[in-house]
Order: C-alpha cells, then sequence, then structure tokens
C-alpha cells in the first residue's frame, strides 16, 4: 500500500458475488491476501476524484483516448482525522499500460495544500517531484474536487507483488459535500450484488488465470468508477448500458 509507484496493465471485469468467491477460492491457491483484506476481509477505500469545473478530464477519458490522466486524494481511514494518512495520486494510462505516482500526506497537510496553497514538504527528493507533478497538474487543468467515490475491496497479491487481484463492490458516489468526512453516497453498479475484478500484472497473466477466465466465460470490458458517477450524474444511462460497458 505505501509504494510510491506503480506501472502495470490493468484488466476489470464486471462479475457478480457468486462468481467472485469462486475466484477469490481459486485464485487463493496462488495469491494471497493483502494486509488490509486478512483472512478474506473486506477493507472501505475513500476517494475524492479532481476536475475542472466542466468535468473536461473525466469527459475527455470517457472518449478512451490513448493517453489519459487523473488526480484523485484517497484515503484507508474511517472517521478522517487531522493525522490519517491520505494519499495523493496521479494516474496516467498510455494504450494499456497505467502508471501511478502519490506521495503521503497527513490529512491535514492535504487541506492545508489543497485549501490554503501550503505546499508540503518532505524529507527526500522523489516525494518532492511526484508532488511538483501533481501541483503542475493542479494549475494547469485548475482542478478541484469532482466527485466522491467509496467502495469496499477484497486484494489478493503475489510475493513479489507482481500480481494484484482487487474486487470492488458496493461502490457510492456523490457530487456534492466533496471532502473525505462525509461517507453518504449513491450506488453506481447495475445491481447489489454486482462487482468489479480488476486484474493487475506487470507482465502477461500467468496461464492460471487465463485458464480460470476461460472457464468462467468472464471477459475483460472498460470500466471507470468515476467514469460511472459522471455518467450517473449528467443522467442518460441505464442500467443495461452499464451492464454492456458502454
Amino acid at each position: 500500500m505505501k509504494q510510491p509507484i506503480f506501472n502495470r496493465y490493468e484488466r476489470k471485469y464486471l462479475i457478480n458475488e457468486t462468481t467472485m468467491q469462486i475466484c477469490i477460492d481459486y485464485f487463493k491457491n496462488y495469491l494471497s491476501f493483502d494486509p488490509y483484506s486478512l483472512g478474506g476481509k473486506h477493507y472501505t477505500i475513500y476517494n475524492l476524484y479532481f476536475d475542472t469545473t466542466d468535468f473536461s478530464i473525466i469527459r475527455s477519458s470517457i472518449q478512451k483516448p490513448r493517453y489519459k490522466e487523473k488526480l484523485r486524494l484517497r484515503t484507508y481511514d474511517n472517521p478522517v482525522e487531522k493525522h490519517s494518512t491520505v494519499y495523493l495520486e496521479i494516474k496516467k494510462k498510455y494504450l494499456r499500460r497505467v502508471n501511478k505516482r502519490r506521495v503521503t500526506l497527513s490529512y491535514e497537510d492535504a487541506l492545508n495544500y489543497l485549501d490554503n496553497k501550503v505546499f508540503p514538504t518532505f524529507d527526500n527528493y522523489h516525494d518532492q517531484q511526484m508532488m511538483k507533478e501533481i501541483d503542475y497538474f493542479i494549475h494547469v487543468h485548475q482542478a478541484k474536487p469532482g466527485a466522491y467515490i467509496k467502495y469496499d475491496r477484497i486484494a489478493l497479491i503475489s510475493a513479489s507483488d507482481d500480481i494484484r487481484i482487487t474486487f470492488d463492490f458496493n461502490i457510492q458516489y456523490r457530487t456534492t459535500s466533496l471532502n473525505l468526512d462525509d461517507q453518504s453516497g449513491q450506488s453506481i453498479l447495475p445491481h447489489k450484488d454486482s462487482v468489479i475484478m480488476e486484474i493487475k500484472s506487470d507482465q502477461n497473466f500467468p496461464f492460471w488465470i487465463v485458464d480460470k477466465l476461460s472457464e468462467l466465460k468472464i471477459y475483460s470490458q472498460s470500466f471507470s468508477k468515476y467514469g460511472k458517477a459522471y455518467e450517473y450524474y449528467i443522467g442518460g444511462i441505464t442500467d443495461d448500458d452499464t451492464l454492456n460497458g458502454h
């Protein structure tokens, strides 16, 4: 969780809770639950996604350009206090390769930066440079919080952390009261038992993953939590659209 840089391929799959349990029972023969999911328990992730006043960042992302980027503020703490750990992270995607860079802050320092323009200080050069990159993104786009998104997650990882499989469910969003203190929201998944499975790998998937996906007839599809939140926000999307990945 504390790794500052990630560079992986990511594929997403829309499944249900029954299929999730089948996958977990199978994948745990090859992977281990991550520290937040010990024993197969879920944990909750709370995010603020940044955008322009006219949502140009997510509107561009939905068009599936070859290159796209987004910025979010994330925490695993509930309730979030001023000394809680938060992550300010910028995520870039070129074709199917995802690069994520983030800095670790206290919630108080993050709010001081976002609300009062107090630039945080770090002990090492890499964090300083990453923060400058994030700061540049915010200034170029005049970005501010555009949506709050939270979800429950179960995660498995390989010993070398070159493979990570996550199951996200109970995904909720809101576009008002944009802070991490309020945990309320509305669902953006088509059904109560819908789950987003995401497989993240440094290289191609090993055969044991490919074989199980083929056996269960699970096929990858594009799915953006923030993208779906935006589509629900502007209206005009149905459950059938969501199921078909439109």
